[in-house]
């Protein structure tokens, strides 16, 4: 009981120190992005909920902690919230309410720098991704497998296309690779589509075709999803690269850029029909991911100080990824996200008037509808991944 205690509450810990990591810095974003543009931040609030503590700065923003840590947000003056913007009749309405603080409203700022605020918020959060993965290339160096097969399964997709032991796999489907990681990840959204794989074997170059199939494996974190695998396994030669100040910055940049381009691959096959969906996850997801890495490194750490530090670290690393996740999502051209608000924007710049307030209200309709179906699939996925966990 104790210890299924203690697993809760640190699961709890680590899944409210990642989200209001990655929340709040996505928040800051549009708040500083608001602040260079002259807007009025009334509120910058740490959390949701009623308030703990709170202070007014010189500019006049109340900063507040409240008691619900999940995340925060900022409110600008005259901000209308997610579900619209206010069409001409609405702003009319507000320059009169607001008299002279009308020019540090939020509505009344050019059409440029609210778009400039609205996409600060993605923006931080993939600069929050660069320096966290910047800094681990850095102090950690980058570590791995030899793409070298080691062994081959019998009856595998691998045996049957002619794989060896001892052969490196160079590329598949013409994408170079650098480590074993990058066969799973190549692998993992092309279930059974035959795809090359260029191999250097014996100093000769050659093609071999293969498909791999799903799998139910263990993900390493105490429980199971289905893999695309070809059947080949990783030897025991190891590599670290170490960065310099400079190089790590690339290495971060690189990382991001990895897995917006993966992550941009999966989702255009999800919608092709030629990958399952069952790889998206919602917060149910996120607080089952960050329990998994937390309590995993406590169980493995030798020693107590060791836990604290490298839970530290994996947490830093999670929230990387993690703000990778939330800065795509909130760029999606849908209504009451970010990228709905660009939207908004582009054809107010082209038509040279805000969208009308029925169809922002129809947008918003839309919108809503499609991040509830995204939540849903995403909620099942966490569901069926929770009943499978220790079977």
């Amino acid at each position: 009981m104790i210890d299924f205690l203690t697993s809760g509450l640190l699961t709890i810990f680590a899944f409210l120190t990642v989200i209001s990591i990655v929340v709040v810095i996505h928040e800051l974003g549009h708040y500083f992005a608001g602040r260079m543009c002259g807007v009025h931040a009334e509120v910058f609030s740490f959390g949701f909920g009623p308030t703990l503590f709170a202070v007014k700065d010189k500019r006049g923003t109340i900063w507040r902690i409240a008691g619900l840590p999940l995340g925060g947000y900022v409110r600008f003056l005259g901000d209308a919230g997610a579900a619209s913007e206010p069409d001409a009749e609405k702003l009319a309405e507000m320059r009169a309410n607001l008299g002279a603080d009308a020019e540090r409203c939020y509505h009344f700022k050019p059409v440029w720098q609210r778009a400039f605020i609205a996409v600060a918020g993605p923006l931080a959060n993939f600069i929050l991704a660069i320096t966290v993965f910047s800094a681990m290339a850095l102090a950690f160096g980058e570590r791995g497998t030899e793409p070298i097969v080691g062994s081959v399964g019998e009856n595998t997709a691998a045996a049957e296309a002619g794989f060896q032991v001892g052969d490196r796999i160079v590329a598949i489907a013409g994408r170079e690779i650098d480590s074993f990681n990058d066969i799973r990840m190549e692998l993992m959204w092309r279930p059974n589509e035959i795809v090359p794989f260029e191999i250097e074997r014996a100093e000769n170059s050659i093609t071999l075709m293969a498909a791999a199939r799903l799998e139910r494996r263990a993900d390493g974190m105490g429980g199971y999803r289905e893999f695309a695998i070809v059947g080949v396994g990783p030897t025991d030669q190891v590599f670290h690269r170490r960065f310099g100040p400079i190089e790590s910055i690339g290495a971060g940049v690189s990382r991001v850029f990895s897995v917006v381009e993966t992550t941009g691959r999966y989702v255009w096959r999800i919608l092709t029909g030629r990958a399952p969906a069952n790889m998206l996850n919602g917060p149910i997801g996120i607080v089952t991911v960050s329990g998994q890495v937390a309590n995993g490194t406590i169980d493995n750490a030798p020693n107590a100080g060791a836990a604290v530090g490298r839970l530290a670290l994996n947490l830093i690393q999670l929230a990387g990824f993690f703000s990778i996740g939330l800065g795509l999502v909130n760029l999606l051209p849908i209504p009451i996200l970010d990228g709905g608000h660009l939207v908004y924007y582009a054809y107010e710049a082209v038509a040279g008037r805000p969208l009308s307030e029925k169809a922002q209200a129809i947008g918003f309709k839309v919108g809503l509808a499609l991040v509830l179906g995204m939540m849903l699939l995403a909620t099942w996925n966490d569901l069926v991944y929770l009943g499978g966990l220790g079977s």
